[in-house]
């Protein structure tokens, strides 16, 4: 990396691609908040960061809870002098077609991704503006919020919602720190399944298929995320169908809906 040490807040940082950013950022000597709702795991990422090379701290956090922002804030600000990087990685998911999605999970989805993030941007942002140097912020959103696939309404939502708090934040900030980088990939091999919520099996059967299948894994995400940050880069779309829907969506909305709904039309 680039970019010289320094320290950074990662949340979901107990699995996938939280924990792969975290020992990214170890093997440069970083101080790291490792925060997550999984304590156990949690340790286990520490120990790593450390053997790494970094420093990590460990922290308990709900982040749909603005208190337990505050107090991860009100800490870091007595030991640190100063906050490079935040990244918001927390997130969990749901399938179901509208209708038929329970309230409980859209609540549930919705808290986490988009008012998680909301709530941890809201917390640091004014001290990563004032960092002497340069500062980070990146918010890991997902191609579903640029394409919204079927059965994903409650999923693509939340996170179309975290690419436009992040458009509206670099707008905010222009010239100025903090950097804003937004991730959106497509499938690749993380833990974000074991937390997610399936109203039917051929939903789930689909998912870890494509999962399994993809040659994307957390530590390469990490490691374009990574060369994003030292670029200044606003978008992360990882995948080449991603990619490829991507740029099919700005030119063909209409027609990019209809291929879409065409395959999952297929698929059930």
């Amino acid at each position: 990396m680039h970019w010289k040490s320094g320290t950074a807040i990662i949340t979901g940082a107990a699995s996938g691609l939280g924990r792969a950013l975290a020992l990214e950022l170890a093997a440069a000597g970083w101080q790291i908040c490792l925060a997550d709702l999984d304590v156990d795991r949690l340790a286990t990422v520490q120990a790593d960061v450390e053997r790494r090379g970094g420093i990590g701290i460990s922290t308990a956090l709900d982040v749909r809870d603005p208190a337990a922002w505050r107090a991860v804030h009100d800490r870091l600000r007595t030991d640190w002098p100063s906050l490079g990087l935040l990244v918001n990685s927390a997130g969990v998911g749901a399938t179901g077609e509208v209708g038929q999605l329970p309230e409980s999970q859209w609540q549930r989805v919705l808290d986490t991704n988009l008012l998680g993030t909301a709530l941890g941007c809201e917390t640091f942002l004014p001290w990563l503006r004032e960092h002497s140097a340069r500062s980070h912020l990146v918010n890991v959103a997902s191609i579903a919020g640029i394409l919204a696939p079927p059965s994903m309404a409650a999923y693509s939502a939340s996170k179309a919602g975290v690419i436009a708090l992040s458009e509206a934040i670099a707008a905010e900030c222009g010239r100025r720190r903090p950097g804003v980088t937004v991730v959106c990939p497509g499938f690749f091999r993380s833990g974000l399944l074991d937390t997610w919520h399936f109203s039917a099996g051929l939903e789930s059967r689909e998912a870890r298929r494509r999962m399994d299948a993809s040659r994307w894994t957390s530590e390469r995400v990490a490691t374009r995320v990574i060369h994003a940050i030292d670029r200044d880069r606003r978008y992360v779309v990882v995948g080449r169908t991603a990619r490829s829907l991507w740029r099919l969506k700005r030119l063909a909305p209409r027609a990019t809906t209809s291929l879409i709904a065409a395959i999952y039309k297929r698929l059930r």
